[in-house]
């Protein structure tokens, strides 16, 4: 008994509702505990999971297939056994140059990082590297006289196992560069630079190879025979050069939707324009009170608005008003499960992949000024001080009188004495508006930052992209007070709906940050006094260090040029923020209670709580059946694609930068090193907003001595030494098209090119 790649059971599987998966996958682990050794038989499984409502739809072989991924449970012959109480280990294969593989165990947590078997290439059983595979762990973790770690460098000598069978194949899907051997064959290049999968390339049908010129990206399928594996090349995306080429890439190496179902096309077309009678039944009225959205310029789906005025005593009443996606979009519909299937919005340079069709997204949910739109509203009564004095949660009716930019708004509050007469009438009450709205958020900022709460002003860098999608230039990322505005309101709804829901003991999805591990911090502080900047002075103060230590840190470089950098080396030491079905308060935010509510257009959690306040408003927010179930796996799943985009966000960005700075070979950069290794230093080119690599070689002809803990390169003849934060002035020398990758030369010290 074999299990599909993922690929090939997306479209099958998923039909389940949201964290469904989890719930069944958890069922069958305590079925195989309680077999033991013996394990259970599939269709004995299959008969169990069948009893449980939570679980319907869910194939048993995706719940088993994802206990595998994690290392619990393993096929053996016609049953499942937890891999704890049987001999038998999976992990996942990768195949090294020479045709051997290591194996690096799978756990809950993922792969480990460092391989602990070692698998001849006689042994593989035809598994490929990314394979999930069974073996039978070594009586003796390591010293037998196996293998050495090849080419992962280390003198380490792993035991040796061979692959007893394929619990599962790596993902079908594979992109790459066609290029021509000398011989003439064809093979492929994967776009994942690490990546050794020397496989022999055939066309599908309809496909003509030959008429694939060398360096086109090529999307191909994986496919097993009786003599081995091979790609099958199933679609030319284009030169990587060409505008779109490499979105189309991203898209397919990452797994991101790009084309929605016709069903789901054809549910949202089915819905109205605007409201109608019947949906504003119930609601309160707010489309005579003022309402801005407040976006970027290219914005298209504003899913948030707010409203703000002064109190007598001098305090403010605000309000985030945020759009009713709930209301249109039921639980366990087509829309649904194609949202929770990509749980977010993608936004890579040049492309908008949306969680929902733009029928939805860009017209009847999104906030359209002048236009009649249903919302979930949170209003907060501040004291001057900022501190909450009233709370309330309502269905509302709004019509946004005006779609305002961050610069905009930037204007409005700091150059008031420029806009003429005329503006100042067109603007009408929004100026009010914008003024209260600039002094709730000063006192709501003053709050958050005493109470410990990291603020990392960290303006992402922007490119400008033509209407092809070629990149024209590498901008400054800017976030002005206008950004500040939105954010402090967002944190606040967020906060106030968070504890609604936690109060009426409802189930919901929190968004949480955990505390850093005593590690990471350690690494930090060492990083930290390499640079003159104390965070602590032993281990023990370490040890659930407050986040006020951490805004120190950030408030001792305030306004010099190496403050982006400490900003990034603190935000790294932090965990990343997920999802879970309970709540553990954000760390960062130093928020007790924190969840995402506020753009339920782009990320699917927000769109679980909105349910939750709308049954809370509707008096039975806890009598949900199975919801608190399939938390966990709604959780679990959102958490996932979220980093998977913004991994494809981040690498494409990466990818155009290099291309648009390709042709200016011999230019030279303003710089500043932001890593310190044995073989280079990583510098960060401060304009372009992109690293790259100096090669320790290149440094000069005397060696250089590292010092890991010092975070220095020193010249052993010259003395020169090499500090983390240092500005230097950068030679572009070439740059790795297939790592994404800029190689630099030192041309001197300063903070300008010369």
């Amino acid at each position: 008994m074999s299990i599909e790649s993922p690929a090939e059971r997306l479209g099958a599987v998923r039909s389940e509702r949201p964290g469904a998966l989890r719930f069944a996958a958890e069922f069958c682990f305590e079925c195989l505990e309680s077999g033991g050794r013996d394990g259970v038989l599939l269709e004995d499984l299959a008969a169990a999971l069948a009893t449980q409502a939570v679980a319907h739809g869910v194939d048993p072989l995706a719940a088993l297939a994802l206990l595998a991924r994690e290392g619990r449970a393993t096929p053996f012959g016609p049953r499942w056994v937890a891999c704890e109480a049987f001999d038998r280990r999976v992990g996942f294969l990768d195949v090294l140059t020479r045709g051997d593989a290591l194996v690096f165990e799978a756990t809950p947590r993922g792969r480990m990082r460092d391989a602990s078997c070692f698998v001849p290439r006689d042994q593989l059983k035809g598994a490929i590297s990314g394979d999930l595979v069974r073996f039978r762990p070594p009586a003796r973790r390591a010293g037998r006289g196996g293998e050495s770690r090849g080419d992962r460098g280390g003198p380490q000598r792993l035991p040796r196992v061979r692959v007893e069978r394929i619990v599962e194949p790596r993902s079908s899907t594979i992109v790459g560069t066609l290029v021509s051997d000398p011989n003439g064959a064809r093979r492929l290049d994967p776009f994942e630079a690490n990546e050794r999968l020397p496989l022999p390339v055939e066309a599908a049908d309809g496909v003509v190879l030959s008429e694939i010129p060398d360096g086109r990206l090529v999307r191909c399928e994986i496919v097993r025979s009786e003599v081995g594996a091979y790609f099958r090349v199933a679609e030319e995306l284009g030169d990587p050069a060409d505008p779109g080429a490499d979105a189309r890439a991203i898209a397919a190496v990452y797994d991101l939707r790009e084309v929605f179902p016709s069903e789901v096309l054809a549910a949202a077309e089915a819905l109205p324009n605007d409201p109608r009678p019947h949906d504003l039944g119930g609601r309160e009225d707010l489309t005579a009170q003022t309402v801005v959205t407040i976006d970027g310029p290219h914005s298209k789906d504003f899913d948030d608005a707010i409203s703000a005025e002064r109190l007598p005593h001098g305090g403010f009443r605000i309000g985030v008003h945020v759009a009713d996606v709930a209301h249109w979009v039921d639980e366990g519909s087509a829309l649904d499960l194609e949202a929770f299937r990509r749980s977010t919005s993608v936004y890579l340079p040049g492309k908008e992949l949306p969680m929902f069709p733009e029928r939805i997204s860009h017209e009847l949910c999104s906030l359209l000024p002048g236009r009649t739109r249903l919302a979930l509203s949170v209003f907060l009564d501040l004291d001057a001080a900022g501190k909450p004095m009233a709370r309330r949660l309502a269905a509302t009716v709004i019509r946004s009188a005006r779609r305002l930019t961050y610069a905009e708004v930037k204007r409005l509050v700091e150059e008031r004495a420029t806009i003429s007469d005329a503006e100042r009438a067109s603007y009408g009450p929004v100026l009010d508006l914008v003024d209260a709205a600039h002094g709730a958020m000063k006192v709501l900022f003053a709050r958050r930052i005493a109470r410990g709460s990291i603020d990392f002003d960290l303006p992402e860098g922007d490119v400008e992209l033509d209407d092809d999608g070629v990149l024209l230039d590498i901008l400054p990322g800017e976030r002005n007070l206008a950004h500040r505005i939105i954010e402090e309101f967002m944190v606040a709804a967020n906060e106030t709906v968070a504890e609604a829901l936690l109060g009426s003991g409802s189930p919901a999805l929190y968004r949480v940050n955990d505390s850093p591990r005593l590690d990471r911090l350690i690494e930090l502080r060492d990083t930290l006094a390499a640079m003159g900047i104390e965070l602590a002075a032993s281990d023990r103060d370490l040890e659930n260090l407050p986040t006020e230590a951490l805004q120190r840190a950030l408030a001792a470089v305030q306004g010099r040029p190496e403050e982006p950098l400490v900003a990034v080396l603190v935000l790294r030491s932090l965990p990343r923020a997920r999802y879970t079905a309970e709540n553990g308060g954000h760390y960062a935010l130093a928020s007790p209670r924190y969840l995402h509510f506020t753009s339920p257009i782009r990320r699917y959690p927000d769109l679980v709580d909105h349910r939750r306040v709308r049954a809370l408003l509707q008096g039975h927010a806890a009598a949900e059946d199975d919801l608190a179930a399939r938390l966990p796996g709604i959780a679990e799943e959102t958490t996932a694609r979220e980093k998977r985009a913004d991994n494809a966000e981040r690498e494409l960005l990466q990818w155009k930068k290099v291309r648009f700075l390709a042709p200016r070979v011999g230019e030279r950069f303003a710089g500043r090193i932001t890593g310190i290794q044995k073989f280079g230093l990583f510098v960060h080119l401060v304009n372009e907003r992109v690293d790259g690599l100096i090669p320790i070689l290149t440094l000069g002809d005397e060696p250089f001595r590292w010092e890991p803990e010092a975070h220095v390169l020193i010249g052993e003849t010259s003395g020169k030494t090499f500090r983390l934060a240092d500005p230097l002035v950068v030679e572009l020398q070439g740059v790795d098209l297939r790592h994404r990758g800029l190689v630099l030369r030192w041309a001197g010290e300063g903070e300008s090119p010369t």
